[in-house]
Order: C-alpha cells, then sequence, then structure tokens
C-alpha cells in the first residue's frame, strides 16, 4: 500500500480534483491511501466533499502553517498504514495510469529500499513528490524536522545512494515551488520562502539529526541485507 501525505489549505475544489487524479489512475484504488491536514478553522469545508473511503482526514489541534509543515507530515505518516509514504500537494494532479503498480512494482525490485522520483511535468527548482519506505519514519519516528519535507528525505537518500526515477508523470500546477496561485496559501509560503526557510533546514541540530538518521537508516539496511 502507498500512503499518500497531504496537508491541505484554502483548497477545497483543487484538492477534490487532486485526489480525483490519484484514484482514478490508480490500478487499485484499495491500495492506495490518502491521509489528509487540514487546520481547524477550514475543517467544515473539506467535510463537504465527499471523499473515497480510503481517504482519512486529520484536523490539526491547532494551525501550524508553512513554518511547520513537517508537522503535519510527522503526524499523518505515524497514522500511514503504507509499506511507502508519498508527499503530495493538492495543486498537483497524477497523469499516469497504473502509476501505484508502476511505483510498487519498481520498490519491490530495490534492494536497498530506495527513495522514488515521479517524473514532474516541469523543473521546479527543487525536489518534489519522493516515494520512500515508511520503515524510515517508523526507526527515526518523524519524517522531517524542517518544513523542506522533500529536501530533508532526497538528502538522506541522496547520501545512503538509494535514490531512483520512475515513469510515473505528474503535473504540477505552480510556476516554482512556492506555489503559482493568487491566493493566501500562495502567500504564506512565499513570504516564508523570502525570509529564507533553509535557515531551519541548514541548522546544526537539524545537520546532526540528519547524519544520525543516515547511519540509523543505513545500519538497518545492511542488517537486512546480511539477514537474506
Amino acid at each position: 500500500m502507498i500512503s499518500v501525505l497531504l496537508p491541505t489549505r484554502g483548497r477545497p475544489e483543487a484538492l477534490a480534483d487532486s485526489i480525483d487524479s490519484l484514484l482514478d489512475n490508480a490500478s487499485n484504488q484499495a491500495e492506495v491511501e490518502i491521509l489528509l491536514a487540514v487546520d481547524p478553522d477550514e475543517s467544515g469545508a473539506y467535510a463537504l466533499h465527499d471523499f473515497s473511503p480510503g481517504v482519512h482526514t486529520w484536523v490539526a489541534p491547532q494551525r501550524f502553517g508553512y513554518a511547520r509543515l513537517h508537522e503535519y507530515i510527522n503526524f499523518l505518516a505515524s497514522k500511514a498504514q503504507g509499506e511507502w509514504l508519498m508527499l503530495w500537494n493538492d495543486d498537483a494532479r497524477m497523469q499516469t495510469p497504473g502509476w501505484d503498480k508502476i511505483i510498487c512494482s519498481h520498490a519491490a525490485d530495490s534492494l536497498p529500499q530506495e527513495v522514488l522520483w515521479p517524473l514532474v511535468n516541469h523543473d521546479a527548482g527543487g525536489n518534489l513528490f519522493p516515494v520512500w519506505p515508511k520503515w524510515w519514519a517508523d526507526v527515526m519516528g518523524y519524517v522531517s524536522l524542517s518544513p523542506n519535507n522533500d529536501v530533508w528525505v532526497s538528502e538522506i537518500g541522496r547520501r545512503l545512494g538509494v535514490e531512483a526515477r520512475v515513469p510515473v508523470q505528474v503535473f504540477h500546477d505552480r510556476a516554482d515551488i512556492t506555489g503559482g496561485h493568487n491566493d493566501q496559501t500562495f502567500a504564506e509560503g512565499r513570504a516564508l520562502m523570502m525570509r529564507g526557510n533553509d535557515s531551519a533546514y541548514d541548522s546544526q541540530v537539524n545537520r546532526v539529526e540528519r547524519s544520525r538518521a543516515v547511519r540509523i537508516i543505513r545500519s538497518r539496511m545492511t542488517a537486512e541485507r546480511q539477514s537474506r
């Protein structure tokens, strides 16, 4: 099963289209779990939408915002049932039929297990939509300690030497990594990027923690190889 981690704000209609693109193009909808994180002041808007039984909504205890985006992701990952986690956006659209089968088939053949990267329709200047083993989050107790969730996962995969592209095409409805919508969600993301959220990513504490994650995950991978 693939568990899709999807924080969302201010875009219930776009979200519905995004979810439809995932489910309509899935080979087996029962093997796709979509976990939404919404803010308490918007929970009513999302309750109005008739989502699939495979879509589960978590209402955060407070609005964390972009600066604490990882807190949404970390909670959703802790509740995920799939063997694989996938970051997703409410302004992204899946375009490849059978995308879930493609990812799971590739994942089943990978040893050690990899961070997989679907193909995106443009060069956004950053990393987007990684798919990676849930056990990484299980052994660490989190996905990321920075709002740069995709970069965090990417760095660990790169340092472990376990990144791969998969032929799954995604349309991302953004002009850049901060967003292409003229709405409050876009404005908040733009403000954070202008302040430079990389400063949190590159803090001494986070650099040490990523190194620790690499050591722990590599040790687990080595033990699994030796047991086979």
